[in-house]
């Protein structure tokens, strides 16, 4: 049946029981004045002439069956027949802009008994996405979804694999001992957390004449002969059999972003022997993984071979700082200022934040250990595997940032970071200090962490070809309950970015997009927008538009954004097999971060805190943007120009 036909059919059946009284409509919650008559018929009038105004088209519905379905012989001007038919044509053009594959009307609306009664007061379309895409979505998912996660790696079920869990705190040596047993490998394997880790365990394995490979999200470097590959955990590949995997920072499984990742790892890795290496948090739940697998496994417990000692009393910058300290704040912006503002009173310091390029933070580690420098100055960055000769972590700050609002730091962070001082052979002793609250942070240093009572499950493969919207698809997987240790991963990210990518991108297959959305890239304004070309020149002109990125950066912000561009570059290319410039792509990466290194070395001070109205210095972690001075104007001076605040600094200056 032509589908204008049908779903005028509908309406007209819907408004004849309505118009007889023997459909009642559900009651509002909040009651309204009913509209004049005259004002229904003028609504209807210019309802009737009218093109597809979508707010106009919702009025209508509540008109035409809250009120002129009751009332129809004084209040319709027109054949109920044609006024319905224009009603179910708008409803039918809104319909095909979000079905997908073959469904129709008839489909929505057989799908469940009654289901065409809520077309009394919700849209076809709001029906379809909001009901019908769900449930046959959810349907779909289960037919191809095991009940236990286990299943989805029939291929490692088959497998013997025995586990051997290294569990320790933070500097206990776990993946050392790993790491020695990977070298005898044949065919090996070390699954990494950080791009860092995995270019430091190959750098490593070469010096020592092992041949290793390396493959990250923003490099690969594959050397012939490699009996090892050296890689973050996402760029496992699982249809590949290994004679010995190393899994390191195990206790990730429990991340709400990564933590799927570590899953995939332990349940799917075809290997017969599997190294584990975790905080003791991890055990527990990761024992009853293997269990599960009906895997065999044993446990190997790691003791810091050096003494970790909290020094009691607060932290002060310009009294207490010693060679070898390194002092941990929580943003980029904090350790420029507090790294300037050391340099200013004459000590030498490296830095290192996450968005550092790996070469540049290389260069200053390298400094560090060699003498160089005196102390570092570090954001959380340094928790995780960096081995630097530090006698003391001073913990600055006890709040932090997390993606959504500032909180105070967690037992797991403070363990980790603090567990960096102290190095065998260097130090027998090492320390942890704090700048506030430092009966907190002692507390928190010692305190026994829980067993991790969860562990997230990634997007299996075979739901992206489901014939539905993938966004409805991802939100309609996260939804679905799971038992036992499993919790089903936040999709939040892929959802936003398809929606951007689908406004611009209607006609993508589900693989597509997700190829897309799935790239791992910095988030900003700029790197999101370059992203964003990619993906539509890509698919609308082909390959041959994706130009080498050039940038004429101007200061240390623009020349990060610029490596991180060129990190997308690289991805894009590699992930949908563009040809690029490979060296091109190495020397332009190494030139930018060079002189990011000549900034934090030569140019510092630029980057200290300043009075923003002023301009005069201020202490690193003054809290807020104005100088006492300044701050203490009167607020109608405040803003008048640069005299009156420069005549100010002159004046305490003089």
């Amino acid at each position: 049946m032509d589908e204008l036909l049908y779903l005028t059919k509908t309406y007209m059946r819907l408004f004849n029981r309505v118009a007889a009284g023997k459909l009642t409509l559900p009651k509002r919650k909040k009651r309204k004045k009913a509209p004049s008559e005259e004002s229904i018929r003028e609504q209807i009038k210019a309802f009737m002439d009218s093109d597809g105004d979508p707010q106009l088209h919702d009025h209508m519905r509540v008109l035409l069956f809250r009120y002129a379905a009751r009332r129809q012989d004084e209040l319709l001007e027109y054949p109920a027949e044609a006024l319905l038919e224009h009603f179910a044509e708008q409803e039918l053009e809104e319909f095909d802009l979000e079905r997908t594959g073959n469904v129709t009307a008839a489909d929505v609306l057989h799908f469940h008994r009654g289901m065409d009664r809520l077309l009394l007061i919700q849209s076809l379309t709001k029906i379809y996405r909001e009901r019908y895409v769900g449930e046959k979505t959810q349907e779909e998912i289960e037919k191809l979804l095991p009940v236990n996660p286990i299943d989805a790696y029939p291929d490692a079920r088959c497998l013997k694999r025995h586990f051997i869990l290294h569990v320790g705190a933070t500097n206990t040596g776990k993946t050392y001992q790993s790491l020695q047993r990977l070298k005898e490998a044949r065919h090996g394997v070390y699954l990494s957390p950080l791009r860092l880790l995995a270019l430091e365990v190959q750098e490593r394995f070469l010096m020592e004449n092992i041949m290793c490979s390396m493959t990250t999200g923003e490099e690969e470097d594959i050397v012939p002969g490699a009996t090892v590959m050296s890689c973050t955990v996402e760029k496992l590949h699982i249809d590949e059999v290994f004679d010995v995997a190393v899994i390191d920072e195990c206790q990730m499984i429990n991340d709400r972003d990564r933590g799927y990742a570590w899953t995939r790892a332990i349940l799917g890795i075809m290997c017969p022997e599997v190294h584990l290496c975790m905080a003791p948090e991890a055990k527990d739940i990761i024992i009853r993984m293997i269990e599960e697998c009906q895997d065999t496994y044993e446990v190997h417990q790691h003791v810091r071979d050096t003494e970790l000692q909290f020094q009691p009393g607060i932290f002060n910058v310009e009294r207490d700082l010693q060679k070898g300290d390194a002092l941990i704040v929580f943003s980029k912006r904090k350790v420029l200022a507090l790294a300037s503002y050391l340099q200013g009173i004459g000590v030498k310091v490296s830095v290192i934040y996450g968005a550092l390029p790996y070469q540049s933070r290389k260069e200053q580690v390298r400094m560090f250990v060699e003498g160089t420098t005196e102390v570092v100055v570090a954001t959380d960055a340094i928790g995780m595997g960096m081995n630097l000769p530090i006698k003391r972590i001073v913990i600055m700050e006890t709040t932090k940032y997390d993606g959504v609002d500032f909180r105070d730091l967690e037992a797991t962070e403070v363990k980790q970071i603090g567990g960096r001082a102290g190095r065998k052979g260097m130090y027998d002793i090492g320390y942890v200090a704090s700048a506030e609250e430092p009966e907190m942070v002692e507390r928190l240093l010692n305190m026994r962490i829980p067993s991790i009572p969860v562990i997230h499950l990634g997007v299996p493969d075979e739901i992206i070809r489901i014939e539905q919207r993938l966004d409805d698809i991802l939100l309609t997987w996260n939804a679905l309950p799971v038992s036992g240790i499993y919790e089903r991963r936040d999709v939040s990210r892929e959802v936003e970015l398809f929606r951007m990518l689908y406004e611009r991108l209607p006609a993508l297959a589900n693989e597509d997009y997700y190829a897309c959305i799935t790239i791992p890239f910095a988030e900003t304004p700029e790197v999101t927008r370059q992203w964003m070309i990619y993906c539509v020149s890509y698919f609308t002109e082909g390959e041959d538009s994706l130009l080498f990125p050039v940038r004429n950066p101007k200061n240390l912000d623009d020349y990060e954004t610029y490596y991180k561009i060129l990190d997308l570059y690289y991805q894009f290319c590699t992930r949908f097999d563009v040809p690029f410039e490979q060296e091109l792509l190495a020397e332009t990466k190494s030139e930018v971060a060079d002189e990011i290194c000549k900034i934090l070395v030569d140019n510092l001070k630029k980057y200290g805190k300043k009075c923003k109205r002023c301009g005069a210095s201020l202490v690193w972690n003054h809290p807020y943007n104005l100088c006492d001075s300044c701050h203490a104007m009167p607020p109608e001076l405040r803003g008048i120009g640069g005299g009156y605040a420069n005549k100010m600094r002159r004046r305490r200056q003089g």
